[in-house]
């Protein structure tokens, strides 16, 4: 039976390694080097709204697509220091039954619980997990899906996702089995990370970075992604300010273009004073050039709320 991921109970013994971070530096620079590489390569599209500032918005899109993955990809180079751990590839999504999913969206935790699925029943419906690790230790599957933010996140949405997930699950083990050369699982766990660690939930299966160490068995876990975010992010603001400096000077450049040259010297202020002559501010503006100026009116103007029966 699935269950939403918990800290083992006091009492039970769980394998626990130390992270070493200096040892992960080096992955977790390679990581990071080539997500910008592809953040550099996101091309810059009109925007009628942004315009001119193309290069620096399409650079921060793609920095937030692409964080997602790091993270992900950072938790398997943490999870690999487990020796009792095992990234198992999702080649195929896990197929999802639809009355699970109900069952499970409503908390009928009990009928769910008397269900028997085999992987191999036709279904419409399928979930992909971010991240599916099995712990030979404790005979368990973990099925994580890693958010940036769940704060973006509407509550509906998230309760269809952990449905989702806990209706997956329940065809984990059998999938294991038949497919893949994994360590025999016992129970399934599933687990929505928050790498923005605001909207923790345990209840709900929403877990920290934090979270990581009690959850893979490691020790530094949440700590060595909190550092792998934290040099991604530094690189990512080099970015910005390197596109950000490039689009100030083209814009002094073309102000500067539409401007001209200015070759004619400007006229000395009390020549430009004497021309004009005084007017009295009581007598009405002299005409020059044949052309009569006059003072502006002023007007009262009603308003008002619009409104279809005013014409």
């Amino acid at each position: 039976m699935p269950r939403i991921a918990h800290p083992p109970r006091a009492g039970v013994a769980s394998t626990v390694c130390a992270s070493d971070l200096a040892a992960l530096m080096p992955a977790f620079t390679r990581l990071i080097d080539d997500t910008l590489t592809q953040v550099e390569a996101c091309p810059a599209k009109p925007e009628p709204t942004f315009e001119g500032y193309e290069s620096l918005l399409a650079a921060i899109r793609s920095a937030t697509t692409l964080e997602g993955t790091l993270i992900e990809r950072g938790i398997e180079l943490v999870a690999a220091t487990n020796p009792d751990l095992v990234l198992v590839p999702v080649e195929r999504p896990l197929p999802v039954h639809e009355v699970a999913k109900g069952l499970f969206r409503r908390n009928d935790w009990k009928r769910a619980s008397e269900l028997r699925l085999d992987s191999r029943f036709v279904t419409r419906e399928f979930y992909r997990p971010d991240l599916l690790l099995v712990d030979g230790s404790r005979q368990l599957a973990l099925i994580l899906d890693v958010k940036r933010s769940v704060g973006s996140y509407k509550p509906r949405a998230l309760t269809e996702l952990r449905a989702r997930m806990m209706a997956s699950a329940l065809v984990v083990r059998d999938v294991l089995e038949r497919d893949h050369d994994a360590p025999p699982v016992a129970r399934a766990d599933i687990a929505i990370i928050d790498a923005a660690g605001d909207c923790r939930d345990e209840a709900r299966g929403i877990l920290a970075l934090d979270d990581l160490d009690w959850l893979l068995g490691i020790a530094g876990a949440g700590a060595a992604i909190r550092q792998l975010r934290a040099q991604f992010g530094e690189r990512v603001r080099t970015l910005l300010d390197e596109r950000c400096a490039a689009i100030v000077c083209s814009r002094i450049g073309a102000v500067s273009a539409a401007a001209g040259p200015t070759d004619a010297e400007p006229e000395d202020a009390d020549d430009l004073a004497g021309d004009a002559g005084e007017v009295d501010a009581d007598e009405e503006p002299v005409a020059r050039h044949g052309l009569r100026e006059t003072a502006p009116r002023r007007v009262r103007v009603a308003v008002g709320i619009a409104s279809r029966s005013i014409q």
